[in-house]
């Protein structure tokens, strides 16, 4: 006869939805529930839950060896329809759970995960105690969104790790509430750039937990995303991201495909020398990746004003700018870019007196910074890409040259 565990709860109707609060054996949870940590298998990410933290449980442990020591917070566990509830008598609310029980099995048999309390049930299990129950809210389902669904509610007031968010943004058939589905956007499209969409010239290099050998930074692309929206949002002719059907989704990620394939090809040089350390060429760093994208917003607008884009394509006669567009704009720029050699002339130093400030009746000396010598933060990151902006302006004749004073 198959053994199982008996969880004394209440049964309550909420919104439609059956739930079961009460007790369960603390030392027991891990037996009969597992934890679904995020993992990847090709383009595919599964599971919600971060690592564990081992630190963390051994304080819980700490606590729960203590005198007079209780846990009065939930966890939260979801079975599949092997759990039934058995009323103390007919019609009632109170009742059992009974749950099949075999410690022996494996963490993908186990008939329930936890959704909130990993943490809580490992300090618990890891203490001394024989027996320590602890509270518990429960709910039946075989779905998976239910699971997904509930570990977001519970973790709006957390800290989401990228990777959670990643797995998050994949999940069509879950409410996200607005602040986290602003943030999910341009890791979908992060996404489809790295994994989904085969002719990415980016699939397989940017870097994640779920693909660790990748070589640019997952927040560089993401932040790519967020620079580029509005103009790839109105080349398409939709407003706001979440007006994205499938066919115009498809049309932003298509324009994002054209411009990296651009990219490498028009700096194919470069682009062959790309590695993790990037020794050899700086074409895939932090910086770089955003002067790209100040580059590519500009010319979405160039590409919106024909008047402005004269002997290349326009709105006027093509639905998206393809790759061959890119290529055009980009090609202005080539022999102006030092990725991987040379020195980047970023702007003019002013000249300060004695005091220490600036002194116009002094010479400014030009300001350089030679090609590997840039640092992924805010401030290099926006001297580098005001600067190839500048440069592609000149090179369109839309300016004349001028200087960017550097403080």
């Amino acid at each position: 006869m198959t053994e199982t565990l008996k969880i004394k709860v209440i049964q309550e109707n909420v919104n439609g939805v059956t739930v079961y609060t009460g007790w369960v054996e603390g030392k027991k949870v891990r037996d009969v529930a597992k934890i679904v940590h995020i993992t990847r298998e090709g383009e595919y990410i599964q599971g919600y839950q971060r690592n564990e933290l081992p630190k963390h449980i051994e304080s819980i442990t700490d606590y729960v060896e203590s005198k007079n020591s209780t846990i009065l917070a939930n966890l939260v566990i979801g079975f599949n329809n092997t759990v039934v509830f058995e009323p103390i008598a007919e019609g009632s609310e109170f009742g059992h759970l009974i749950v099949p029980y075999d410690p022996e099995l494996p963490s993908s048999q186990l008939p329930g995960a936890i959704v909130d309390g990993q943490q809580r049930s490992g300090g618990v299990k890891n203490s001394h105690h024989d027996t320590y129950p602890l509270p518990v809210s429960i709910f039946i389902s075989e779905d998976e969104n239910d699971y997904i669904q509930q570990f977001l509610i519970l973790n709006l007031g957390k800290p989401l790790t990228s990777v959670q968010l990643n797995a998050l943004a994949l999940y069509d058939d879950i409410y996200k509430p607005p602040a986290l589905a602003e943030k999910a956007f341009p890791l979908s499209i992060c996404e489809e750039l790295g994994f989904k969409n085969e002719k990415s010239p980016l699939v397989g290099l940017i870097k994640s937990n779920g693909n660790k050998d990748g070589i640019i930074a997952e927040s560089s692309i993401t932040e790519f995303v967020m620079n580029v929206k509005r103009q790839a949002l109105q080349t398409i002719g939709v407003r706001v991201y979440q007006d994205l059907d499938c066919e115009k989704r498809e049309e932003f990620v298509q324009i994002l495909v054209n411009f990296w394939k651009a990219v490498t090809e028009v700096f194919a040089e470069d682009w062959a020398l790309k590695s993790r350390d990037m020794k050899r060429t700086y074409i895939t760093h932090g910086t770089s990746i955003i002067g790209f994208s100040y580059l590519c917003r500009h010319m979405l607008r160039t590409f919106q004003t024909p008047n402005k884009n004269v002997g290349n394509e326009s709105i006027l006669t093509h639905k998206l700018p393809s790759t061959d567009f890119f290529k055009k704009e980009l090609h202005l720029l080539k022999d102006k870019c030092n990725f991987s050699k040379g020195y980047w002339i970023l702007g003019v130093a002013r000249s300060h007196d004695l005091e220490g400030k600036a002194n116009p009746e002094l010479e400014a000396l030009p300001y350089s910074r030679r090609w590997n010598d840039f640092q992924n933060t805010t401030s290099e990151k926006q001297l580098f890409a005001t600067n190839i902006l500048r440069l592609y302006e000149i090179s369109k004749g839309w300016r004349n040259d001028y200087p960017i004073f550097i403080e």
